[in-house]
């Protein structure tokens, strides 16, 4: 197994950090600047419209030889949206801002993800955990350090200091990874899939990465993706709502996210070498049973504490379900077009999440926690049966690698 190197985790882990850095910065913002707790919403929404952008529209870039200047363009998004907002002060300028952010984690990923997968495709899934751990560390490192920052400094010289640490490491990752490993398209002409032992192989296209659609087990894998992605939109719009409805203080509010990220750093690697062994689907479906069982009970339970506890477990179940979901779509595309699947796949997801979000808040908010928890796992288990019909299952290797 090829190793992964230093460079695409620390910068999936600053990339990840300072994307979601500016979130506990908020309430100063609404103090300082008098921005409405509306506008708050608007900014936030921007960094996952302009993540799903950058995922859909420049993720092929990966595939023509762009891996590097995408990472170094990423890390330089990030560093240059913490700046600004330390800077801002009309709410257009932190919508663009945290636009700014999101694009540089659009990224970063499928740039990361294409390096690896073509890297060593027989352990693209450990490769792919790895990263998924590096990515979940740095989205609970980030509030925290911005917090811990805020304790002795202004949100403005916290922000200043972050855009520093993640400029100053652009350029050391961008040359620490690893080379690409051009793989040559399917020959003959370019069809939208081309069948290799029962696993559908992406043909080559230019442009956007719609046309990967045209493969059934594509779309499999993609759903996969938005299956996972259905109760990060979810909690993302109530979680702390729901916690401080149980009468969970704001130590443990904080520090259910943490514990939910722990296990998660733990199970993401190994989740990773168990796809490369039984397939992405079947990696996600192991994680299946835990994580919507766990979804199930939030419905019902009523002790904070207790729920924090559910979320540890549930932990290891998502761990396993994005995983699964990341190594389904490598082995339904093609590796000369990793980063174009890895980007489509991702930019469904965040689609996904953010109309969940949405409409989460509107049943919470009229019905409660347990329609809202019963109906997201009901849709997980609704995507993720046409999924698992389509999504490929075969993990030997092509022959044309």
């Amino acid at each position: 197994m090829a190793p992964v190197g230093w460079a695409p985790l620390m910068g999936m882990t600053l990339v990840a950090a300072g994307g979601i850095a500016v979130f506990p910065v908020f309430p100063a913002l609404r103090a300082e600047h008098g921005l409405p707790t509306s506008a708050l919403g608007v900014v936030a929404a921007a960094g996952f419209v302009s993540a799903m952008a950058a995922e859909l529209a420049l993720g092929p870039w990966a595939d023509r030889g762009g891996a590097r200047r995408m990472v170094l363009a990423a890390m330089a998004a990030v560093a240059v949206s913490l700046a600004w907002f330390a800077l801002a002060t009309q709410t257009w300028e932190f919508v663009a801002a945290r636009a700014l952010s999101g694009a540089g984690v659009g990224l970063y990923l499928p740039a990361v993800s294409a390096l690896l997968i073509r890297r060593d495709p027989e352990h693209m899934g450990a490769a792919l955990g790895r990263l998924s751990s590096a990515d979940l560390g740095g989205i609970a490192a980030g509030p925290l350090v911005t917090s811990l920052l805020l304790e002795t400094a202004s949100a403005d010289v916290a922000l200043w200091a972050l855009s520093a640490v993640v400029g100053a490491a652009a350029l050391p990752v961008a040359r620490g990874l690893p080379a690409d490993r051009p793989v040559a398209p399917p020959s003959g002409p370019a069809p939208a899939a081309v069948p290799s032992k029962g696993a559908s192989r992406a043909g080559v296209s230019r442009g956007l990465a719609l046309d990967l659609l045209r493969s059934r087990q594509v779309v499999g894998a993609v759903l996969l993706t938005v299956a996972v992605m259905i109760p990060v939109g979810a909690y993302d719009a109530i979680w702390p709502l729901f916690m401080d409805d149980l009468g969970a203080g704001d130590l443990l509010i904080g520090a259910s996210y943490t514990l939910f990220a722990i296990p998660f750093l733990f199970v993401a690697p190994l989740a990773g070498r168990l796809a490369d062994r039984v397939g992405g689907l079947g990696a996600f479906l192991r994680g299946l049973a835990i994580l919507t069982a766990s979804i199930a009970a939030y419905a019902f339970l009523r002790d904070p504490w207790v729920v924090a506890g559910v979320g540890i477990v549930e932990s290891t179940g998502q761990a396993a379900a994005f995983v699964g979901a990341a190594a389904a779509t490598a082995q339904a595309v093609h590796p000369s077009r990793a980063g174009a699947g890895q980007g489509l796949a991702r930019a469904a997801g965040t689609l996904a999440a953010a109309l969940v979000s949405a409409g989460a808040a509107w049943l919470y908010q009229a019905g409660g926690a347990t329609p809202l928890f019963l109906s997201t796992a009901v849709a997980v288990l609704a995507v993720t049966a046409l999924a698992a019909r389509l999504a490929p299952r075969d993990v030997s290797p092509d022959p044309a690698r």
